[in-house]
């Protein structure tokens, strides 16, 4: 196929690809969304649109961000357009031709065209590309491209597809390169099983967990050089995220990656890698699950139990494969494969109570943790450090992370589970686990304290780097840990002192979780101090959006939180005001006047109070025929039973009731005169007698004789005399004298 009709031949396969998703629709599962863009997205790739290609790639990864090929892609491809000098060379590569065209003409639906490109030297020459550590980029991310394909076939070919041939195949190469007994056969063979793994989990452990794979690793593994050990290290690491591999290597590899692990003489990448692996392990062996044991074998014995013997035997304690891997943070080590392995454990392992405290309480590794962030991005763009960023954020998000507060639902499950994990410890003569919630490293005031700890380390500057990422991922954890760290009220002022809002503000435009989460933190930021003083220029009209977001999202919390935040900014900027009118907040606040929640329901009512003093807010709510039953809503709520409802509704009753139409309004609700002589009831609150009292007052002098009747009927003139006698508000008091005037001028009779 000659160049311009490839070209034409790629364009027409992304028109299409376009098309297709332009006609999904919005209830689609994600998923397929994600699969378009990733197919899309490698039609760029293979056309030198980097830029494009790396758009798609993380659009879909951020639908499907659990989806560890996503993530391998996405790096191979940040890494290509990284290094552009290298990509022009290659495609003067006749092996680029040659990939372009297998890519191009490569059907997944035909099954003979896949077994015929799979029984070829060409799929031979694929998989040694994205093995040998010589390959170029250009020509190693077209060989991932051909494999991504062949690996992952669409839906219509599932059916027919010959996904078992290419097992067998790959497994055949990949046993005749180990066979070979050279060590550049078996380092391409590792290095070729750790791409495919970052391809297809389902491909990498078929091919590892075929029959004695493993165990025939494990019985040479110490005899190997120490390049191939590191190599099979890198397989196992990526594996024991699978199930199925996580039983192989728990039933045979344990006892060298213990060695491993324990040994000073240890290569420090091996080390660092056996380290991790041996972490992730202990980290799945100790979560719970709603499943039966993982690891039983066909004869009943537990091959988890293996991983604890091999760690005795060598003495080696969960500490010490942490204090190893934080020891390699301390270091400040320049190798980078050692400090990810280092750090993707220490991710792993961060969820367990001991291990934040750990981490947590030890000022050293926080601060090298900080400093890391940093110099990553010193020394190279940030997308190119990615998996660095990713763990060292996580593991930040970890350590500051709260307990997280369970719903109804939550509450039983977990009963459940804890039950049968303790009826399970108890038949394998386990002691009782402690319970989360009496964990004292777990309450509140313990993840404050370590906090104040990561505050003191240098956090704040490590998060500002996270949130300017391009990674969807590095962009989550950044926004969750903001939250964590503003969540103790102590932290705040000196938090803003040290510039949060930067990393903050970006990551509330984001779309979805991270968005959400970031205008959360924001809000509680702005609960708390003064806007003036905490968001300076025009920031404050910047957080007008997230906050509205806040308003909008399911959360009760972060609703009555959006609001309050609102609140505060209406409050000292009418310009704030304007805006929230402009994006029709007052539809949000109203909504939220109906909650079912009473702090939600007094929160929106006081920022509709607020919102009162805009002038559009006030010319709506003041026309009878836009604005009844919002006023009736007013009144009702300003008969709350609770007393900050009350005197936020009659507050805005007071002010919009300098407008005549208002008036006439409160006068149609049933029952309004009952409800002002509530107002004014001796054990009511002073703020809310005064707001009545105005609005009584407003009433008598726009609609005069009318409402005397109403007024005096429900003693209201009785009960503003008995305000003058006992109210000790200066300022009530005076008002209340002026309305007795007024009712005296219309000729009522005032007995005192």
């Amino acid at each position: 196929m000659s160049k311009g009709k490839r070209t034409g031949f790629i364009e027409k396969q992304i028109e299409d690809l376009t098309k297709e998703l332009q006609s999904i629709s919005n209830k689609q599962d994600s998923k397929t969304i994600a699969s378009i863009l990733v197919k899309r997205g490698l039609l760029y790739e293979s056309m030198n649109q980097l830029d494009k290609c790396q758009q798609d790639i993380q659009t879909a990864f951020k639908m499907d961000p659990t989806n560890q090929e996503l993530k391998s892609l996405l790096m191979r491809v940040t890494a290509s357009k990284e290094h552009p000098e290298t990509n022009k060379q290659d495609n003067n590569d006749p092996q680029v031709a040659r990939f372009q065209e297998i890519l191009h003409k490569l059907d997944t639906v035909d099954a003979n065209s896949v077994k015929s490109l799979v029984s070829s030297n060409d799929f031979i020459s694929i998989l040694t590309s994205c093995g040998s550590l010589n390959t170029s980029p250009r020509v190693k991310s077209l060989a991932f491209m051909i494999l991504s394909k062949l690996f992952n076939p669409p839906s219509e070919a599932t059916s027919k597809y010959p996904l078992t041939f290419i097992i067998e195949k790959c497994a055949a190469c990949f046993s005749y390169s180990v066979g070979q007994g050279k060590n550049e056969s078996k380092l391409l063979a590792y290095r070729t099983l750790q791409a495919i793994f970052q391809t297809s989990m389902t491909v990498g452990s078929a091919i590892l967990c075929q029959e004695g794979t493993v165990e025939e690793m494990m019985d040479t593994v110490e005899f190997e050089i120490v390049p191939v050990q590191i190599a099979i290290a890198e397989v196992l690491n990526i594996a024991s995220s699978d199930k199925s591999c996580r039983k192989q290597i728990l039933k045979y590899a344990t006892d060298w990656l213990a060695k491993m692990a324990s040994q000073n003489k240890t290569d420090p990448h091996l080390k660092a890698a056996a380290g991790t692996i041996l972490t992730k392990l202990k980290a799945q062996s100790d979560m719970p699950t709603d499943e039966p044991t993982e690891g039983l074998s066909s004869d009943g014995s537990v091959h988890s139990d293996n991983l604890s013997d091999s760690m005795r035997k060598m003495q080696l304690t969960s500490d010490d494969l942490v204090d190893s891997l934080k020891q390699v943070i301390k270091s400040k080590s320049s190798d980078a494969n050692i400090v990810l392995n280092a750090l993707e454990g220490l991710a792993y392992s961060s969820l367990k109570p001991e291990i934040k405290v750990s981490l947590g309480e030890d000022d050293e590794f926080l601060k090298c943790l900080s400093t890391l962030a940093i110099n990553t991005v010193r020394e190279e763009s940030s997308t190119s450090k990615n998996p660095l960023l990713f763990g060292i954020g996580t593991i930040f998000a970890n350590v500051t992370m709260y307990r997280r507060i369970l719903n109804e639902q939550e509450k039983q499950m977990k009963k459940l589970r804890d039950l049968a994990n303790a009826k399970q410890r108890q038949a394998e003569g386990k002691p009782a686990e402690v319970n989360d919630d009496d964990d004292p490293r777990e309450q509140d005031s313990a993840v404050e304290g370590r906090i104040n700890k990561a505050i003191k380390n240098g956090i704040s500057l490590a998060l500002i780097v996270l949130s300017k990422s391009d990674s969807a991922n590095i962009r989550a954890v950044a926004a969750q840990t903001y939250l964590n760290i503003v969540t103790p009220q102590k932290t705040r002022g000196q938090l803003l002192q040290q510039g949060v809002i930067k990393g903050l503000l970006p990551l509330s435009r984001d779309e979805g979780t991270t968005g959400i989460t970031a205008s959360q933190a924001l809000a509680k930021l702005a609960i708390t101090a003064d806007p003036r003083l905490a968001f300076h220029g025009d920031t404050i009209l910047d957080l007008v959006r997230p906050f509205l977001n806040l308003c909008k999202d399911s959360s009760q919390l972060r609703q009555f939180e959006g609001l309050m935040a609102l609140t505060n900014l209406a409050s000292v900027e009418d310009r704030a005001r304007l805006l929230i009118e402009n994006a029709d907040g007052m539809s949000t606040f109203e909504n939220l006047q109906l909650s079912n929640n009473d702090m939600v329901q007094r929160a929106a009512t006081e920022m509709v109070c607020n919102m009162t003093f805009c002038d559009p807010v006030f010319e709506r709510y003041s026309d009878p025929k836009k604005s009844q039953n919002r006023i009736r809503l007013l009144m009702i709520l300003s008969d709350h039973e609770d007393p900050a409802t009350r005197r936020a509704a009659s507050g805005a009753l007071a002010i919009l009731s300098n407008s005549p139409g208002t008036c006439e309004m409160i006068l149609k609700v049933d029952k309004c005169y009952e409800r002002m002589a509530r107002w004014l009831e001796a054990e009511e609150t002073v703020e809310v007698k005064h707001r009545g009292i105005e609005v009584i007052r407003l009433l008598l002098q726009h609609k005069g004789k009318q409402v005397i009747e109403g007024l005096c009927k429900e003693g209201i003139d009785k009960k503003l005399v008995d305000v003058v006698k006992n109210c000790n508000v200066q300022v009530v008091r005076s008002l209340a004298v002026e309305v007795l005037k007024q009712l005296s001028e219309n000729g009522v009779k005032i007995s005192t």
